[in-house]
Parts: structure tokens; sequence; C-alpha cells
């Protein structure tokens, strides 16, 4: 039987790259799946993420937002100056991405940076630092009166609009006054932190979550639970409900780090593995 000659041609690279087209997207797609799958077992095991600070390029900033930002965080102040770069670039980034608008008060530069500087310093030892829901900032000058509730705040968090709005005169004095445990920019922030975690499958979120999770099932020791309770470390609205017994936490957390370690080293740990906040890493001495 005589065989068929088998027909053999080259193929150009015009289809070579059409090919490569094809299956780019399917290359990627299974990338990012082992990428994640990655990230989520070495997150279970070492409780950190595996990469926190990705950015190819870093945005710059200007010297004189950078003297704003020495003059209103204390955290910038204190990071390394690799880090720095890292915060500036997050800030300058949140501040392209989220709308600022006021009420009866005009918006200056300083107010922009001091509140991105204290949404980076919540999320600074996150990979995925950005939240879906924040898009808006509206500031007014003093405590006002909600449209959507008819009642008076220093600030709020709506999850539905994806806004928080502040009063400047109260977010400024959290800022100002830096050891009283009081800080409206971090409780808002916290807030709109812990919705964004709980339908969240982006891995630092993940983390954030299931830490979360682990320090309230540590409440189920009563002899923890109460000596938290009577201690009168937390002030009485912490205990109102879950979210804000997290927003009040953050803020001594960030204000008063070394009495929340030596009266409770456990919760103190717990909320370090929630934020990936390793001061050892990033703060100068």
């Amino acid at each position: 039987m005589q065989e068929i000659p088998v027909l053999e041609r080259e193929y150009t690279f015009a289809e070579f790259f059409v090919m490569f087209l094809l299956l780019s997207p399917i290359i990627i797609g299974y990338c990012y799946i082992m990428l994640y799958i990655v990230e989520i077992i070495y997150q279970r095991n070492f409780k950190k993420p595996l990469i926190v600070f990705g950015h190819v390029f870093n945005k710059k900033i200007s010297e004189t937002d950078k003297m704003i930002l020495r003059n209103n965080s204390r955290f910038y102040r204190k990071l390394k100056p690799k880090y720095k770069v890292y915060f500036e670039h997050r800030v300058a980034t949140f501040i392209e991405r989220t709308q600022f608008s006021t009420r009866d008060i005009s918006i200056t530069r300083e107010m922009k940076l001091s509140i991105a500087a204290v949404y980076i310093q919540l999320t600074f030892g996150m990979k995925n630092y950005l939240n879906r829901l924040i898009q808006q900032i509206i500031i007014y000058p003093n405590i006002y009166l909600s449209t959507h509730t008819d009642e008076y705040y220093k600030g709020e968090f709506n999850p539905r609009l994806k806004t928080v709005v502040f009063s400047w005169s109260d977010f400024k004095e959290g800022i100002d006054i830096e050891n009283d445990n009081l800080n409206l920019g971090l409780h808002e922030f916290t807030h709109a932190l812990h919705f964004a975690t709980l339908k969240s499958d982006k891995p630092t979120h993940v983390l954030f979550n299931e830490t979360l999770r682990n320090l309230f099932l540590s409440f189920s020791d009563e002899s923890l639970r109460l000596e938290l309770l009577n201690s009168g470390f937390l002030r009485q609205y912490a205990f109102e409900n879950q979210f804000e017994f997290v927003a009040v936490l953050l803020e001594h957390f960030f204000e008063s780090p070394e009495e929340l370690k030596q009266k409770f080293p456990s919760i103190y740990i717990k909320v370090k593995e929630m934020l990936n906040y390793n001061e050892a890493v990033f703060i100068s001495n």
C-alpha cells in the first residue's frame, strides 16, 4: 500500500502571533488562579501576605505635599525612607481614585492629603489596599445633620452610596491629639474596611476577615472577655456591636500600641496579623 505523504509547512510569524493571542487569556487566567492559591496557602501558613508592595512605578508627590504629610501624619514621619516612597505612592493613588467634595467649606490640599494618609496608614500592610466601597468622601466644617438619618454626626460610612463623611474639625482633632484613642478617620475607615472584607476574595482581605473571626472566637474564653470588659481600656461605645468594637480597637492599636500590647498581648498580636502591621520592617528607630 502506498503511503500518503504528510504535508508539512512552516507557520508564519503572524500565525504564531494569532495563536499566542488566542491562548494568552487561558495562560493568564491559569497563572492568576495558581498565584491566588499560592498566596492563600502562604498566608494561612505564615499569617502574612506573600507580596505587599508590588508597585512597578511609584507615583511622586511634591515637596510641599511631603511637608503636609510630615505635619499631619505621625505614622508617615516614622517610616523608613524606602517605605515613605511606598506611602506617598499610595496616598497619591487614593487621592486620584477618590472623589472629594465639601459642604460649606473650601477643599484644600491639606484635607485630601491628611484624609488619604489616615486611610493608607490603616491599610499599609495590605497588598490590596484600595477599597471598592470608598468612592467618595464628603467633608463638612463641623458636626453635621445627616440627610439619611436626620441625626447629627461627626462622621459616617455609607456602604450603599460608597461614601465616607467627615466633620473636618473632628477629623483634624483626631490626628492632632495622638494619644487619646479617639481618631475619627481611623474609626470610619475601619468600618469601610470591615464591610469590604466580608464579601471579598482578595488575599489580604481574606487574611483580615479570618484573623478577625479568630479574634472573636478567642472571646469564648470567659476570663478574657470579662477582663477586657471590666478593664475600662476600651470606651463603652466599643461594645455596641462587632463593627464598633473593631473600629474602637484599631483606634487604640494605633494610638496606644504599647498599652494594648502590655494589657492584652493576645489581642495585640491578632490585630497585627489582621493588618499585617510589621513595625520592625517599615518603622524607623
